[in-house]
């Protein structure tokens, strides 16, 4: 194995990378870049994941991940609000998509503002979810177009963590999940585009607890090679997530079976399709060692290879670490994204080169 640093800096809290491999070879990773207020959290002893100033960067590799270029950042969609989980996928047409949601953040006296204050942060202020939404972008890059909202109904407070995944007929899937405040219990939907991304809704509910004891979160989609979509989700009480669990469809994302529970202990989970038939999940693995795993699925997801989990990193320094997302090269040869940090509390990208045994 072999482990790049993408972007690491003192200054910046950096973390949540998403990683697409273009038609073109050109790798593209994008992440949430925060700074002075993340940092200084840090300092306090804290790891918000709130912060007004937080933008999305990206930076690109044009060597198969070796090497990266400075990153860019681009300007806010709402200077009072910070844009959170940030993925990316190239649609058929060439056109990169990112997703994200939002954090909308007010001064303690101006709580009101919000119709959920969800979120009270260390210097007093509130936040609350605001999202999610995409941005496009048609001339690789040069320029974007305004942010879309996503219709999340029937959740009025909707985040998203994994790229949007297209289906072989166009239609645009994104993984959603949420709480009615003041509750802290997620259920995870997925909503569909058919006009590119122009507009969504349609919602799918991929699970939710009834008892609202379970919470079911970061739902990350994947067209098994059998032809049919698995969503694999964070799950456990809030604060207190184990393992994953994985529901199917097979009439593109509006009905799920019954949920399993997985062997893979971790969160959040990212889902590739490998070229030989086999599906791999890479996850966080937020207890000590802390770091970087994955698993291997030979029956598009029904089974998972526990037995042979892989161990990409186990030497970052907390739980405040992962959000896995890979890539396969040309040789076979996997490339894997995620946030890190080790006794320096500096987070950063990084990628790790591997290959699948």
């Amino acid at each position: 194995m072999e482990h790049i640093i993408v972007y690491k800096d003192e200054g910046a809290y950096s973390c949540f990378p998403g990683l697409a491999r273009r038609r073109s070879g050109e790798l593209w990773l994008v992440f949430r870049y925060a700074g002075a207020f993340s940092v200084q959290a840090v300092r306090l002893g804290k790891y918000d994941h709130v912060d007004k100033g937080a933008r999305i960067a990206y930076s690109r590799s044009l060597d198969n991940g070796r090497t990266w270029s400075p990153i860019t950042i681009l300007p806010p969609s709402d200077p009072e609000c910070g844009e959170q989980d940030c993925s990316i996928t190239e649609l058929h047409d060439g056109t990169l998509m990112i997703n994200f949601f939002r954090w909308r953040v007010v001064p303690e006296a101006e709580k009101d503002r919000l119709p959920f204050p969800a979120y009270h942060l260390y210097d007093g202020s509130w936040a609350d979810v605001e999202g999610p939404w995409v941005i496009r972008s048609r001339d690789d890059g040069k320029s974007w177009e305004p942010p879309v909202r996503v219709d999340s109904s029937p959740l009025p407070r909707a985040g998203t963590a994994d790229a949007v995944l297209e289906l072989p007929d166009g239609t645009l899937l994104m993984g959603i999940y949420g709480a009615h405040y003041p509750s802290r219990v997620c259920a995870a939907y997925v909503v569909r585009s058919t006009d590119g991304g122009k507009t969504w809704g349609n919602a799918g509910l991929i699970a939710r607890d009834p008892e609202e004891r379970i919470s079911f979160e970061e739902p990350a989609l994947a067209l098994t090679p059998a032809g049919h979509l698995i969503a694999v989700l964070r799950a456990g009480e809030p604060r207190n997530y184990q393992y994953l669990y994985r529901a199917f469809s097979y009439d593109g994302g509006l009905t799920w079976t019954e949920l399993e529970q997985t062997p893979m202990w971790g969160h959040p989970a990212h889902v590739l399709p490998l070229a030989d038939g086999r599906l791999l999940c890479t996850y966080g693995y937020r207890r000590p060692p802390f770091g970087v795993r994955a698993c291997l699925s030979e029956d598009n997801g029904r089974t998972w290879d526990i037995e042979h989990e892989i161990v990409l990193r186990d030497d970052g320094a907390s739980r405040d670490i992962g959000y896995p997302t890979s890539v396969q090269l040309p040789d076979g040869t996997i490339l894997t994204a995620y946030y890190i940090h080790g006794e320096d509390l500096i987070r950063h990208i990084a990628v790790t080169r591997w290959v699948a045994p």
